[in-house]
């Protein structure tokens, strides 16, 4: 066989299913092999580079699977970095494969030549060339096996022309299946270290968790919803780590931070005297620029990750447990044992549980509203009451993000919220929505996006269309680019430039790709039209006429500052 061959059958026996992307020039041999191996494998045609490592990253995230994307050389290498960067990242496990350039034509000036590897060598863990017919197998296996241990994330291959004409030895063609999920090996934090970690926690008066996506990735959320028990102790989490405690567990403060927080949330880390940190990093937008919890004097602080960089970044860390998260929480928890809540706990605990109830009655006041353009609130409040706890929600990272992170309670962990935070590339969700269906085909998937959004990925309607997947496409439609709006607006006098669109039919262009398609304008027709998308079993876009940011503003923790300070 030769190389393309050995390629796709490495993948397919190391349990590859879906490969995302398009043809190009000079991977016509690696789509022969494709061809010749349908069986194996099933090549999601895709309309954009970028829109196949949207998928891929989504298909990783509801899977812990390597995403795979492909593309071809020149153009289609710089087009499908967006994916690549934002999976890597958000630790994700992604392989991208490049076809490129023949090695035998380096230097000449050949159509489409770039130095690939340098091209991808930041956004990635590896980024490789096959350069000889006799090693592209170990090649291939190095980058699966990279790309699910220790800090998973994205590994990129560049597949020449000639290379994968060539032909290779049989006997070295072999697929590599216990690499194929992250995390492929669960390392272990120091036993002296996770007993003082315990005794710290032990002693702690008003102990917070604040949970990232680590948790997720690891598959740790009965582990951490054991721990939490075991020692009465509230858990928040990033917008990344959202599912990583079920939300309506009394326990769960729900998310922390600058985006999609909850004020009380936040409040109750900022009280903490002890933050145990899991499997995140202590980044702007979950800290608050730093300010969450505050530095001097703040609490102890106890932070378990995999990437030894992430721990006592930013924070005086008192202990440090570099491993995985679910391997850790279980040692941690063996430590610690059991800890009955005293007195003074009880009583905090019970303050916030009626700050958390109070908190949603104000959210369902909003949801509540009849007005004109339609409230995001509404939109939430009537997905929530429509679905089930098994559905799968992708969304852009502008108008959807805050009011999901907040407002849309996930009644069981796991990774039922798919949103890109690593870069947070509009554009994401439309593409990436095909990725979550091919991960989780039992579940229903539901991608939310802004009219910005929608015009960077048009074009995967087409896609949606042709594959008949029963997904819903929620779209707010406030005419403009709304999150930089609303920064003219907050902190630029309402200086608004190069910010919003012309009228333009949303519903008429879905129809135009094969989709079922409404507009909503009055929110009392909302839940009927959502009702009948949801129930179709077939492709459908709903477009929304929302209120925009400058109105209503969004739990987005400086604004709703920002707003207090202005009245």
């Amino acid at each position: 066989m030769n190389v393309s061959e050995a390629i796709v059958t490495i993948l397919a026996e190391s349990g590859v299913e879906h490969v995302f992307g398009l043809p190009g020039d000079t991977g016509m041999d690696f789509y022969d092999a494709l061809y010749r191996n349908e069986g194996r494998i099933q090549h999601i045609l895709t309309r954009d580079e970028r829109s196949a490592s949207f998928m891929a990253d989504a298909y990783a995230r509801v899977t812990g699977k390597i995403g795979v994307c492909e593309g071809p050389s020149g153009g289609g290498a710089t087009y499908i970095i967006p994916g690549v960067a934002e999976a890597h990242g958000s630790c994700l496990p992604l392989l991208c494969l490049t076809s490129d350039t023949p090695i035998r034509e380096e230097g000449r000036g050949v159509l489409t030549e770039l130095n690939q590897p340098a091209l991808f060598a930041p956004i990635t863990k590896w980024s490789a060339r096959l350069t000889t017919a006799d090693t592209a197998s170990d090649v291939v296996r190095r980058a699966v096996r990279l790309a699910t241990t220790d800090r998973p994330g994205a590994v990129a291959l560049s597949m020449p022309a000639d290379v994968l004409n060539a032909q290779v030895d049989d006997d070295n063609v072999y697929g590599t299946p216990q690499f194929m999920a992250a995390p492929a090996s669960r390392t272990r934090p120091d036993a002296q270290a996770v007993n003082r970690a315990a005794d710290l926690i032990r002693a702690a008066k008003l102990p917070v968790i604040v949970a990232g996506g680590g948790v997720l990735i690891s598959r740790a959320w009965d582990a951490l919803t054991a721990f939490a028990e075991a020692g009465s102790i509230p858990v928040g989490t990033s917008i990344n780590g959202k599912g990583s405690i079920a939300e309506t567990h009394p326990l769960s403060l729900g998310v922390v931070g600058g985006n999609g927080a909850r004020p009380y949330a936040n409040a109750i880390v900022a009280e903490a005297d002890l933050l145990l940190l899991i499997g995140t990093r202590t980044d702007s937008t979950t800290t608050l620029n730093w300010t969450l919890p505050a530095k001097r004097p703040g609490p102890t602080v106890i932070h378990i990750d995999v990437d030894a960089w992430q721990i006592g970044n930013n924070y005086q860390t008192a202990v440090g447990l570099i491993g995985d998260a679910e391997a850790s929480l279980l040692d941690l928890l063996s430590a610690f044992g059991r800890q009955q809540a005293d007195a003074e706990r009880t009583i905090w605990l019970d303050q916030i549980a009626a700050q958390k109830r109070e908190y949603f009655e104000t959210v369902a006041a909003a949801a509540a509203s009849d007005s004109q353009p339609i409230k995001p609130q509404r939109v939430i409040a009537t997905l929530k009451r429509l679905v089930d706890a098994e559905t799968v929600l992708v969304a852009d990272p502008g108008t959807p993000t805050p009011y999901i992170g907040a407002q849309y309670q996930l009644e069981q962990p796991g990774r039922w919220t798919v949103i890109p935070r690593a870069h947070g590339g509009l554009g994401y969700a439309l593409p990436a929505v095909v990725g979550a269906y091919h991960g989780r085909p039992n579940a229903r998937t539901v991608g939310l996006m802004g009219d910005g959004s929608f015009g960077m990925a048009v074009g995967e309607l087409e896609t949606i269309s042709r594959l008949n997947l029963p997904i819903v496409l929620l779209h707010f439609n406030n005419g403009c680019f709304g999150w930089i709006k609303e920064l003219q607006h907050l902190y630029h006098e309402k200086r608004y430039f190069s910010v919003d669109f012309n009228p333009v039919d949303y519903a008429a262009i879905a129809r135009g790709f094969g989709l079922r398609a409404w507009q909503v304008t009055d929110p009392a027709d909302l839940e009927g039209v959502m009702r009948q998308a949801l129930d179709s079993g077939a492709p459908c876009f709903v477009d929304m006429v929302t209120e925009a940011q400058m109105t209503e503003t969004p739990p987005v923790h400086a604004w709703l500052e920002a707003v207090a300070a202005q009245q």
